[in-house]
C-alpha cells in the first residue's frame, strides 16, 4: 500500500509549496513550526526516542521542472518581503498602469522615460527563474514574463565608460551591480509571474538568474547607469544557506508497517549544481546518497524518496545536500512520522 505524507504528493508538472522554514513535528500527526513551540515543548520533542535505521533504502527520483504554484510566489512576495525580496516592508503605494514609468539615466546622452504600456509592447520574454533568500530557506521557482534589461537600455544612449548599474524603487532604494553581470546574465524587467500580473503597487520587479533575491529590486522607477572606480560585487548566498534542501511534507497520518511512505521537497545552491541528495533515518549517523549529478544548475532539483515502513516507532527523516564543490548543506531538513503495528 503506498501512502503520501501530507496533504498531496506532487508530479513533475505540478506545483510545488513553498518552504519559508523549518518544519518539526511533535506528537503523531501533528505538524508544528519550529518557532512555535515553547522550551518545554522543544525539550519534549528532543528528547523522542526514534527508531534508526541505518543506511536507508528507498526510491529516489527527481526532476527540474516543477512550479511554485503562482499564488504562492505572490504569498512569498507579500507577507516575506523582509526575509526573501530586495524592498524592505509589505506593500508599496498603488500606481495606475497607465502612470507607471521607469526612468533611464545616470551617464547616458539623454534620460529617457518609458511607460509600462510601452514597455509591455516590447518584446516579451518567458523564462523560469529561482528566487531564493540569501539569509534565510525562502526560495521559490516561476515562470516569469517580460523584457531583457539589455534591450531597456538599447533605448538610449549608454556612456561606453558605464560599468554598474542600480535599479531603483520610488524611495531610492536599490543595490548597485556590475552592467556586465546583468547583461550577461540576461537579467528582466519582469512585470508577470505565470498568468498573474504584478500587483498595482510593484508592477515591475527585476529577476536575475543565479542572482540571490535581495537584487531583486521591486516596483523599479528608475534604471541607473553609472561609472565606478571599483565594480561591485554580487554577494551570493550566506555561508549557511549554501546547498539549500527542505522536506515539503507535513505529517497529517499514522502509517502501519508495510506501507510506503512518499516524501517530496527541493534542493538548490544558487547557480551550483546539487550532485547528490542524502538522505539519514539514524539522527546523521549514516546517510544514503543519491546521484544528481546529471541536474542542470539552472533550476532546482525537485525530489521525491519513497521509503517503504518495516517496524514500528517514531521516525524522523533527515535530508541534506550536497554542491558541485563538496559543500553539505549548514542546515538540514527533516520530517517526523509514526508507524503502527
Amino acid at each position: 500500500m503506498r501512502h503520501s505524507i501530507g496533504t498531496k504528493v506532487l508530479g513533475c508538472t505540478m506545483g510545488a509549496s513553498i518552504a519559508l522554514g523549518g518544519i518539526s513535528a511533535f506528537g503523531p500527526g501533528v505538524a508544528i513550526a519550529a518557532e512555535d513551540l515553547s522550551p518545554v515543548q522543544v525539550m519534549r520533542r528532543n528528547a523522542v526516542d526514534y527508531v534508526k535505521v541505518a543506511n536507508v533504502a528507498g526510491s529516489f527520483s527527481f526532476c527540474q521542472d516543477t512550479l511554485t504554484p503562482t499564488d504562492e510566489v505572490f504569498n512569498l512576495f507579500g507577507t516575506a518581503a523582509t526575509s526573501m525580496c530586495a524592498k524592505p516592508g509589505y506593500a508599496f503605494d498603488a500606481v495606475t498602469h497607465e502612470s507607471y514609468y521607469v526612468n533611464i539615466g545616470g551617464n547616458v546622452e539623454k534620460v529617457r522615460t518609458i511607460g509600462l504600456e510601452e514597455i509591455e509592447r516590447m518584446k516579451a520574454e518567458t523564462e523560469k527563474m529561482r528566487c531564493t533568500c540569501s539569509m534565510s530557506p525562502a526560495l521559490a521557482m516561476a515562470s516569469v514574463t517580460g523584457v531583457k534589461v539589455s534591450d531597456m537600455l538599447s533605448l538610449v544612449d549608454v556612456d561606453p565608460q558605464v560599468n554598474t548599474i542600480t535599479f531603483k524603487d520610488k524611495d531610492g532604494y536599490g543595490l548597485p551591480m556590475p552592467l556586465t553581470y546583468v547583461t550577461d546574465k540576461e537579467a528582466m524587467l519582469v512585470y508577470q509571474i505565470g498568468d498573474q500580473k504584478l500587483s498595482d503597487g510593484e508592477r515591475l520587479q527585476v529577476w536575475i538568474p543565479d542572482t540571490v533575491a535581495k537584487y531583486f529590486t521591486r516596483a523599479v522607477t528608475d534604471i541607473e547607469l553609472s561609472v565606478s572606480d571599483e565594480v561591485p560585487e554580487v554577494q551570493g548566498p550566506d555561508a549557511d544557506y549554501r546547498a539549500k534542501v527542505s522536506v515539503l511534507n507535513t505529517v497529517s497520518d499514522t502509517f502501519k508497517v508495510g506501507d510506503m511512505v512518499t516524501f517530496e521537497g527541493y534542493a538548490d545552491d544558487c547557480g551550483k549544481q546539487i550532485k547528490a541528495v542524502e538522505f539519514s533515518l539514524d539522527s546523521g549517523q549514516t546517510w544514503s546518497a543519491f546521484d544528481t549529478s546529471e541536474a542542470t544548475t539552472q533550476d532546482w532539483v525537485h525530489w521525491h524518496f519513497d521509503y517503504v515502513t518495516e517496524e514500528p516507532g517514531s521516525f524522523k527523516l533527515d535530508v541534506r545536500a550536497v554542491a558541485e564543490d563538496g559543500v553539505v548543506s549548514p542546515l538540514a531538513s527533516s520530517v517526523v512520522f509514526n508507524v503502527e503495528e
